[in-house]
This record gives C-alpha cells, sequence and structure tokens, in this order.
C-alpha cells in the first residue's frame, strides 16, 4: 500500500485540501488532550471545523485502552464519519488506527484486538500528522491498545495511513527532556533495525539515513539551539526509524524496554537507552572477535552493519563503544544507567532482566546469554 506523503515546514496548513479530495462529508479528528493546542494545530485546524465537519475525541489514556476506543469507535458509528485524521503523537496515533480496525467490524473488536481475527479490508482512510519525532508511529501498520493490564498489538498492513504530513512546526511545544525521550526512541529503532535479523535492503537504507539525521539534530534540538529545519529534519528522521521498524521490527533494547517503563515510570525512549549502550558494546565485541552471531546471513553481513552504524555514529574506538554512547547521553543530560533510576540493588536488576519481550528478542543478531545478560544489567 502507497502512503502519500506532504512535508515542510507549515505543511499542515494543506490538511484541508486533502480532506476534500477525499469528498469526506463528516471526519473524526482524534487528537491529545493538551498537545493539540499546545503544538500549534488548534489554532490551524478549528477555524475549519465547521467547514469540514469535524468531530473530535480525545479522552483517552496515554496508553490507549480497549474501552476507551470503543467510546470512539461508536462515536464514528454515530456521527457516520468518513474519514479519520490523527493529529498528535504515537497514542494518538494508536488511537485512530484502533478505531480504522474496529470500525471494519465493530462486533468482533475484540478478537481482533486479542489477534483471533484480522482486518479484512482496509476501512476508512486515514490522514495522520505527528506532532512529536519520535515513535515513527504514522508509518507503521500496528497499533497499541491494552485490555486490563494486558498490553495488545493490532498488526495489519490496513493499519497504514493513506496520507501523512510532516510539518516540523509542530514540535516546539515539548520540553527539552520530552525532545531527548523522543529523538532516543527515534535513533534507538534505527539502531536496532538496522542490525535486526529482519532487515532488508530496503529498511536498512531508511535506518541509516535516519542515523545520520538524529544523531546530527539531536543535541541542538535539545539544548534549544535549533532551527525550525532542524526540527523538519528530526521529524523527517523520525519518520524514517518508523518506516525501517516497519519492516524490519525492533530488538533486544526494545524486548527489556516495557518492564523498565512499567515497573520505573520511564519514557519509553530513555527506557530503551538503559540497556542499549551495553548492548552495542557487546555486538560490536561479536563483530570483532566473531562469536555468537545468530543472524541467518552470517557474520560478514554482521560485521559490515555494525561498522556502518559505527561509522554514522562517529564511534571509531570499538574498546569504547558503549563508553561513547553514554557519553552523548550525557551531553542531552540523559541518565544512562538504571541505579540512576531506582533499581539500585542487583535484585531489582535481575527482576528487570526477565521482564523481556521474547517476540522482540528473537529478532536480535547475536545471541545473549547469561554472561551477557549479567554484563547489561550489571549483575556480578
Amino acid at each position: 500500500m502507497s502512503v502519500k506523503y506532504t512535508e515542510g515546514l507549515g505543511s499542515l496548513a494543506k490538511l484541508p485540501g486533502i480532506i476534500k479530495k477525499y469528498g469526506a462529508r463528516k471526519t473524526l479528528l482524534v487528537t491529545g488532550r493538551h498537545s493539540y493546542q499546545a503544538c500549534g494545530a488548534a489554532a490551524i485546524v478549528d477555524p475549519l471545523v465547521d467547514e469540514l465537519n469535524i468531530v473530535q475525541f480525545s479522552d483517552f489514556s496515554v496508553n490507549p485502552k480497549f474501552e476507551e476506543a470503543m467510546r470512539a469507535t461508536h462515536l464514528a458509528q454515530t456521527e457516520s464519519v468518513d474519514l479519520i485524521v490523527a493529529i498528535g503523537g504515537g497514542s494518538v496515533m494508536d488511537m485512530a488506527k484502533l478505531v480504522k480496525a474496529f470500525l471494519t467490524a465493530p462486533e468482533h473488536a475484540e478478537e481482533l484486538t486479542r489477534g483471533a481475527r484480522t482486518m479484512s479490508g482496509a476501512g476508512l482512510p486515514l490522514i495522520t500528522v505527528p506532532t512529536t519525532a519520535g515513535s515513527g508511529s504514522e508509518a507503521t501498520h500496528f497499533a497499541v491498545v491494552y485490555i486490563g493490564h494486558d498490553k495488545f498489538s493490532l498488526a495489519s498492513k490496513y493499519l497504514l495511513p493513506e496520507n501523512v504530513i510532516l510539518d516540523g512546526r509542530l514540535l516546539s511545544s515539548a520540553s527539552p527532556y520530552q525532545r531527548a525521550c523522543n529523538g532516543l526512541d527515534a535513533l534507538a529503532q534505527a539502531i536496532e533495525s538496522a542490525w535486526a535479523a529482519g532487515s532488508t535492503e530496503e529498511s536498512r537504507h531508511y535506518s541509516f539515513s535516519a542515523i545520520e539525521k538524529v544523531i546530527n539534530q539531536l543535541k541542538p534540538i535539545v539544548d534549544g539551539t535549533a532551527s525550525e529545519l532542524d526540527f523538519q529534519d528530526m521529524l523527517v528522521a523520525a519518520n524514517l526509524a518508523g518506516r525501517a521498524i516497519n519492516i524490519a521490527k525492533t530488538t533486544s533494547a526494545h524486548a527489556w524496554s516495557y518492564g523498565i517503563t512499567g515497573h520505573y515510570g520511564l519514557p519509553h525512549g530513555h527506557a530503551v537507552w538503559m540497556t542499549l549502550p551495553a548492548i552495542f558494546g557487546l555486538h560490536v565485541k561479536a563483530a570483532r572477535e566473531n562469536e555468537n552471531i545468530t543472524d541467518p546471513r552470517g557474520s560478514q553481513h554482521f560485521k559490515l552493519i555494525m561498522y556502518r552504524i559505527m561509522e554514522l555514529l562517529g564511534i571509531k574506538d570499538e574498546s569504547a563503544a558503549e563508553e561513547s554512547l553514554r557519553n552523548y547521553l550525557h551531553s542531552i543530560a540523559v541518565d544512562t544507567m538504571l541505579e540512576d533510576i531506582g533499581a539500585e540493588t542487583v535484585e531489582q536488576r535481575s527482576f528487570l532482566s526477565k521482564q523481556v519481550n521474547m517476540q522482540r528478542m528473537s529478532n536480535n543478531p547475536v545471541g545473549l546469554y547469561q554472561a551477557q545478560i549479567d554484563h547489561i544489567f550489571r549483575l556480578t
């Protein structure tokens, strides 16, 4: 399925024209509760509500719940909408995709959520406008939803949007720490998708482009010296990273990140980097010593990928790869040690080491056994 991109500073102003091309009689607008106003989107879109016959939905959690998605679906049915627009971060994108999916079979929404049923068609067209440069959710065919405490991920090619608007002017309202976490999420996705066992030539093209952009733009974006064009580049980088994981998926650092977020409340982009520097160092060691490489394409393929990633990150000393990444995080005021966030004892860190998503771990190109896990979580 082909996604149409509209990019550039101020490109949100083109949204009315895109909506009109669909001939929509009524549009469901999914937004965040506060971000929609804060990012400046409301000032552009709200004056058009009557003209475009827009009904808005923003009453949902940061981690969207099944019952919230059902409320949004019911609203869409009641209002007879024929187009969905999402303006916001990853949670907003998830909610819009859930509505798109559930509207195809409302009576089977829970089956869709639990994976007992798949989407049988594209459903309503979806236009996405990201206001954070991190998750790249506007470029993926996944949507996350919770039933109670259980997390589910819907996956379907039909969840990709028909149109994406990338407007860097919508990014500036986030705090420096939020910008750091968002950018680190994009960088982690780019790195992990590059080395993933599921990577392809296409996905690695997206990964490498994203790494180069993020590593050049994130510091000025965090420290407040960035230009509008820097924000635009960062938004494109996050989108490229999203396109990469849409193909290649993520690996070990993401596999452990969910437990860190769940138990210590750390934002996702930060949680991934609690383990990624150590994992990166182990991957460099595996490439150098030709050990524990499990990628079916072999050691030479893996070495070429790792050396390309190091080149893009500016890492010249293989033996100091882990330290180089930790220094980079320190330069944008992000803690890098589990002890810094409260996991002070070996017992606490051992517990976190066992909170792992095995599906993502299986995509890792290097075997991480107990000795490696002990190093990552400093258990010895």
